[in-house]
């Protein structure tokens, strides 16, 4: 013993010790299960695998920054396509045909509420887009920005797997108006799983959310 105490351990989180989105093996899953998420990304169109594979914020971010479409991305666009898959395929015990319906429709549901442009209003400046575009992520940024002051959702810290928390408090809601009410809670929602992919390197695909009703009246529930 030399009477010095010992240096204390620094946590990291698991994106800082292995770097950022490391290429480490994701958790092991079935291989009978692997092998059925491929299958339904086969019945997939490639407009349908592109927007699956965007679910995840880091592919969605290096396809839409790639100045060509390399072999090695549309792997990545292939493997992201999949994880989506085996969670739908996960939820309905193996079931491939009813997985894949899910599947397709939550991809239209994706596409029909452009959560690419959600996710990206924020980081306009950095991208390469045409005015309408600019336009149009310069509403989102503007409708978002005004919604958010109020706090009734928000992301903020991780729980010790790493997950990121979501926190809704009912009773700052404002209003119902229908689409930006629903916009508000799904840019936040995609905030949140974009968090715990970053933090966790993609090793956790789910997130903590975290109800805070202090306050809450019938006047503040959803008509």
């Amino acid at each position: 013993m030399t009477g010095q105490p010992a240096p204390a351990e620094i946590h990291k989180s698991p994106s800082k010790r292995r770097g950022l989105f490391h290429k480490g093996k994701h958790a092991a899953q079935p291989a009978e299960l692997k092998a059925l998420a491929h299958q339904m990304v086969d019945a997939l169109t490639d407009d349908e695998k592109e927007e699956a594979a965007r679910s995840s914020f880091k592919y969605l971010w290096k396809s839409v920054t790639s100045k060509e479409v390399s072999k090695e991305l549309l792997e990545e666009r292939d493997f992201y396509a999949a994880q989506m898959a085996m969670r739908h395929l996960a939820s309905k015990k193996g079931n491939v045909e009813v997985a894949l319906e899910k599947l397709q429709n939550a991809i239209a549901f994706r596409k029909e509420h452009d959560l690419d442009g959600l996710r990206l209003c924020f980081s306009a400046d950095k991208l390469d887009l045409d005015e309408e575009t600019k336009e149009r992520y310069s509403l989102y940024r503007e409708k978002l920005s005004d919604r958010m002051t109020t706090g009734r959702v928000y992301v903020c810290g991780y729980d010790k797997q790493g997950r990121s928390i979501y926190t809704i408090y009912a009773a700052r809601t404002r209003d119902f108006e229908r689409e930006w009410f629903l916009k508000e809670s799904l840019y936040n929602f995609e905030r949140a799983l974009a968090c715990t992919e970053r933090e966790t390197g993609g090793l956790e695909e789910c997130i903590t959310v975290i109800g805070n009703y202090t306050g809450f009246q019938s006047k503040h529930a959803a008509p």
